[in-house]
Order: C-alpha cells, then sequence, then structure tokens
C-alpha cells in the first residue's frame, strides 16, 4: 500500500498535489544584497543596504523604489499641450538637434 501525504490549509487536508490552485506555498524568502553604486549626489560609492540607509539618512533623500506608486506632484497645467509640442519640436528642428 502506497504512502499519501496530506496539507491541511484552514483546517481542510487536501492530499498533496490536489490542493487549491489559489493555495500559494509560504516559505522565507532571502534577498542577495544591493549591488554597489556611486552617489550621483556626492560622488562616493554606495556599498549594499546599510550604504544605502546610512546614504539616504546623511543626505536626507529616499531611494526611487520607495516611490513606486506614489502620484505625481507636478500638476497637469505645466505639462506642454500639444500645440507647444509641436513648437518645441519646430523649434529644436531649426537649431539642428534633428
Amino acid at each position: 500500500m502506497a504512502r499519501k501525504s496530506y496539507i491541511q490549509i484552514d483546517g481542510v487536508l487536501y492530499e498533496k498535489g490536489t490542493e487549491p490552485a489559489s493555495y500559494e506555498k509560504q516559505a522565507p524568502r532571502v534577498f542577495g544584497d544591493l549591488p554597489d553604486f556611486v552617489s550621483p549626489i556626492d560622488g562616493t560609492i554606495v556599498r549594499g543596504r546599510a550604504g544605502m540607509r546610512e546614504h539616504c539618512k546623511r543626505h536626507d533623500v529616499v531611494p526611487t523604489a520607495d516611490l513606486a506608486g506614489l502620484p505625481s506632484r507636478m500638476p497637469e497645467q505645466r505639462l506642454p499641450t500639444a500645440e507647444r509640442r509641436e513648437d518645441i519640436k519646430r523649434t529644436m528642428q531649426k537649431l539642428g538637434y534633428f
């Protein structure tokens, strides 16, 4: 007789391999350290997460990744209109940019 294994989810036993599709296995995750980079603020080399925390604290800034999903602070009226964009293109063509 073959052995069977079961998984208990919310008090219900499921045979392994038959658990609901919405069930996601929970496991610890390990993230590697951040790669070294040159600070655009002061030109120093920032190494790892600890270096990033110190750099942000020293310059009173936050990493760009922490701003993902936030609305833009730029008001809509500051964006150029279609006519203004065309005017900018014509000016750039006159100056030989493209």
